[in-house]
């Protein structure tokens, strides 16, 4: 019995026509189950600079220290994230924020900070190094 000998010269044929089919029903099944249009959030003006931007306006800028555990300090003083805004508007109204991370704050503590700065009432914000 020779039964390799059968298949030896044919190499199995592998379809590319199915997984075109997949590729474009996963593509379209994507496209119709995102949404790019429809983001819930704020309207904030945010620029990154080296920290030696400079303020046309006579309202000396506000300096937000965020630290890796979340904790705030507004022009070296500490304090809570629940009042930020309010004191800002309250005692720098119309000063530029700038949102400084150290000793390693995560990414996720400066959004917070941003979306309560935002929802408080500040659009005026730059993240600094």
């Amino acid at each position: 019995m020779q039964l390799r000998d059968r298949n030896r010269g044919a190499s199995p044929m592998i379809g590319l026509t199915p997984l075109i089919d997949v590729v474009f029903i996963l593509l379209i099944f994507f496209m119709l189950a995102s949404s790019f249009l429809d983001w819930k959030g704020f309207e904030m003006s945010v620029t990154v600079t080296d920290g030696q931007a400079r303020s046309s306006s006579d309202v000396r800028p506000v300096t937000v220290n965020v630290d890796a555990n979340g904790g705030l300090s507004l022009n070296g003083e500490a304090v809570p994230i629940s009042n930020l805004a309010a004191a800002i508007l309250r005692k720098h109204a119309g000063a530029s924020v700038h949102l400084r991370p150290i000793n390693g704050a995560d990414l996720q503590h400066l959004i917070v900070v941003m979306d309560a700065l935002g929802r408080g009432g500040v659009t005026d914000v730059d993240l600094i190094e």
